[in-house]
């Protein structure tokens, strides 16, 4: 369908587009099969992740890369729906998302696979008259600058109902959608960044960040996500890898 503003698929279009991506897909699929007759498994690997997971994908992308050279890896940062989408798409092969939110539906078409809890954290150093004498709750950030994902993302869905279960007002001096301007305003002392503990705990790590587990915050479940049809041997073996 065209007209002077803009170019769009009509649902049959959408249809042909839809069972042609598939058609690809599978295509791909067959080379990877033949592939493994001459020298090695060779092709491509999709993954799309959601921005805070407490899984570190990077060590399990090394190891499959080790055992595998001739996988071409790609890997994408989107939220859990386009995520989701995508995989209806044949876009990307391999999801890790949130298992809760899978509607029934996704759930009989999908697999899902190695879930993890998906605790939150603190990232910074707090001050010392902040610092509590047990575990650090929800209750201790109320007085602290915090460097916050953007409302639009979903675990900021997660931190804002449960900040508003508790009757808990946080102070935002930074929202961002980018993992990367929240760490580093964390880094400048803009302020503290509530973030996934996989995330806190790779960012002390490589930036000597101090972390602080957060003990009544949670965003969910994190678990990998993949059609139950139209598996290639690349992603069989990527799950192998990561222990499915």
């Amino acid at each position: 369908m065209r007209n002077s503003q803009f170019v769009a698929l009509t649902q049959a279009g959408e249809v042909v587009l839809h069972h042609a991506e598939r058609m690809l897909q599978e295509q791909d699929a067959m080379r990877q099969e033949l592939s493994l007759f001459r020298g090695g498994l060779s092709g491509a690997l999709r993954i799309g992740v959601v921005p805070q997971s407490s899984i570190d994908i990077m060590p399990l992308l090394k190891g499959f890369n080790d055992a595998y050279p001739k996988v071409g890896l790609h890997l994408c940062v989107m939220t859990h729906a386009t995520l989701m989408e995508q995989l209806d798409l044949h876009r990307i092969d391999i999801g890790l998302g949130f298992d809760e939110l899978l509607t029934e539906h996704q759930r009989r078409a999908l697999n899902v696979q190695l879930r993890h809890p998906n605790p939150m954290a603190l990232l910074g150093p707090l001050p010392a008259h902040c610092a509590p004498t047990g575990p650090l709750t929800l209750a201790d950030l109320q007085d602290l600058p915090l460097i916050l994902p953007s409302t639009t993302m979903q675990f900021r869905r997660y931190l804002d109902e449960a900040a508003a279960r508790q009757q808990i007002s946080l102070r935002v001096v930074l929202e961002t959608d980018s993992l990367f301007h929240l760490v580093n305003g964390v880094s400048h002392g803009l302020g503290c960044a509530v973030v996934s503990a996989g995330i806190a705990a790779t960012a002390q790590q490589l930036f000597k960040l101090p972390c602080h587990p957060l003990s009544d915050a949670s965003a969910g479940t994190i678990a990998f996500i993949t059609r139950k049809h139209s598996v290639t041997p690349a992603m069989k073996a990527f799950l192998a890898k990561a222990g499915a």
